[in-house]
């Protein structure tokens, strides 16, 4: 993460999760560098430096499944910018290096549609040690409510 003391705070009041997509379809650590290319609507998910790879189908089919695997979370924090993860201002490539759009990374999308109504930031909106609180504060408010309906 961008921020090394997020995760310290955010141990103090949560449980906290670790979710890589990209790892979890089986990409190495490190691994080579993907970007989000072709149609804003449904992208796919290629090589930056080898447009040969793709790793689209693997993508959408975790994030077709792994939502359903999540619901007990009460918030999620994204990586900014990531093909993947990327809640906003992901670049979409056309013909290898035009910018075609801004859109989210494909898993945090799945995740959006997925639960509407849950908490979500990325790190860069987690800068602030009040930031913070107030994302705490949204996520204990959604799981309230959510453990108070069932």
């Amino acid at each position: 993460m961008a921020f090394p003391d997020l995760l310290e705070d955010l141990q103090q009041h949560v449980e906290l999760v670790s979710v890589c997509p990209e790892v979890e379809i089986g990409l190495t650590v490190p691994r080579p560098p993907v970007q989000l290319t072709g149609s804003i609507e449904h992208p796919s998910m290629t090589g930056r430096d080898n447009p040969e790879l793709d790793i689209s189908l693997p993508m959408y089919d975790y994030c077709h499944s792994k939502p359903g695997q999540l619901r007990s979370i009460a918030g999620y924090i994204f990586k900014s910018r990531s093909p993947s993860c990327g809640l906003r201002d992901v670049p979409v490539f056309h013909r290898g290096s035009i910018i075609e759009a801004r859109s989210q990374g494909l898993f945090s999308r799945a995740i959006c549609n997925y639960f509407p109504q849950l908490p979500v930031s990325d790190e860069t909106e987690l800068a602030s040690h009040q930031q913070r609180i107030d994302f705490i504060q949204r996520v204990m408010h959604y799981y309230k409510n959510r453990t108070d309906n069932n």
